[in-house]
């Protein structure tokens, strides 16, 4: 189970966070117009909340993320994997 910690003094509130989440039971609740990530053992560690946050609110602990680029003639393969 990822530990999912928001920085409050740089979330705006935006709440992309709780709408992208792709977890089947969500992980995220708003409370006071704010997110909290209130059950991350629903997290399937998508990390599209963390991607989609435009203030980089969103911290990840204990989950490393690798990405690989391939460029090729016309378009570029990218590769993420995590551990």
């Amino acid at each position: 189970m990822p530990r999912i910690r928001i920085v409050y003094d740089r979330c705006k509130g935006c709440l992309n966070c709780v709408e992208v989440c792709n977890a089947p039971e969500k992980v995220y609740v708003v409370e006071d117009g704010r997110p909290v990530p209130r059950h991350p053992e629903n997290c399937i560690e998508c990390l599209q909340c963390a991607f989609l946050c435009p203030a980089q609110a969103i911290v990840f602990e204990d989950v490393y993320l690798s990405r690989i680029v391939l460029y090729e003639k016309d378009y570029v393969k990218i590769f993420d994997r995590m551990y």
